[in-house]
C-alpha cells in the first residue's frame, strides 16, 4: 500500500519575541544605555550580532573598518557572540590597533546593544532565515547586509537597508558611509524595520502553527 507523502508546510520561522527586542523609546533612554555600555552619544556604532565562524564573513568587515574609520571618526564596532574565529580576530584586531572594537562574547544584552546601536552589519556569505537579523530590525536598526538568501527575505534594497554582493567590499563601505551621512535615512529605514519586524513575532509564529495542527487534525 503506498503511503500518501506527507503536505510541506511553511511559516516564517519561530518567531522573534518583541517584548524583549523593540526600539529604544527615546533618545534619552538610547544615550543612558550608551553610558551605560561606555559609549559617548556621538558615536556612530555599528552592530554584528553572529558566530565567529567562516560562514559569517567577518574577515570582510575587518577589511573595510580601516577605510572608514579615516572617514567616519566617531566609528564604533560592537561584535556580539562566540565562535572558533574569535581569539584569531582578536588578535587582528589588536595587532592592527583598532581599538574602537568592541567584542562582547556571549552576551544576554543582546537587545540593549541593539538598541544603543545605529546601523546593523551582515556580511554572512550563508544563511538560512537569519534570526539575528530579524531581532536587530525589531529594535530599530537599518541593515546593510549581504546579498544572499535569506537576507533578501527580509530586507529590500534602498528601503529598510542596502545588500552588497558577498565581495563586494567599496559596496559594503559606500552603503554604511551613506548611511552615516543620512540621520533622517537611518530613522526612515529603522522605522520600517520596527514594523517589517512584526510579520515575524512570536504571536505571528504561533498563530501560523495553530492554522497549521488545525488543518491536519
Amino acid at each position: 500500500m503506498q503511503r500518501k507523502s506527507p503536505s510541506i508546510f511553511k511559516i516564517d520561522g519561530v518567531g522573534v519575541n518583541l517584548e524583549r527586542f523593540y526600539p529604544a523609546p527615546s533618545l534619552e533612554a538610547k544615550n543612558a544605555l550608551r553610558a551605560k555600555k561606555g559609549f559617548s552619544p556621538d558615536d556612530f556604532i555599528l552592530i554584528y550580532t553572529a558566530e565567529f565562524i567562516p560562514r559569517k564573513n567577518h574577515k570582510l568587515l575587518f577589511d573595510i573598518l580601516p577605510g572608514l574609520k579615516q572617514k567616519i571618526s566617531p566609528l564604533r564596532v560592537v561584535l556580539c557572540g562566540k565562535g572558533e574565529l574569535l581569539e584569531r580576530y582578536k588578535a587582528l584586531v589588536a595587532e592592527r590597533q583598532m581599538d574602537y572594537v568592541v567584542f562582547t562574547g556571549y552576551t544576554r544584552d543582546v537587545a540593549d546593544y541593539c538598541r544603543l546601536s545605529d546601523v546593523l552589519v551582515m556580511p554572512s556569505v550563508q544563511e538560512g532565515l537569519p534570526m539575528a537579523m530579524i531581532e536587530a530590525i525589531a529594535t530599530g536598526l537599518p541593515v546593510v547586509a549581504s546579498d544572499i538568501r535569506g537576507h533578501c527575505d527580509v530586507i529590500e534594497d534602498c528601503m529598510n537597508g542596502f545588500l552588497f554582493g558577498t565581495d563586494d567590499a567599496a559596496g559594503f563601505a559606500k552603503a554604511i558611509l551613506t548611511l552615516y551621512k543620512n540621520p533622517a535615512l537611518r530613522a526612515e529605514m529603522g522605522e520600517r524595520n520596527a514594523e517589517r519586524a512584526r510579520a515575524f513575532s512570536v504571536e505571528k509564529a504561533v498563530c501560523a502553527m495553530q492554522v497549521i495542527y488545525a488543518s491536519v487534525m
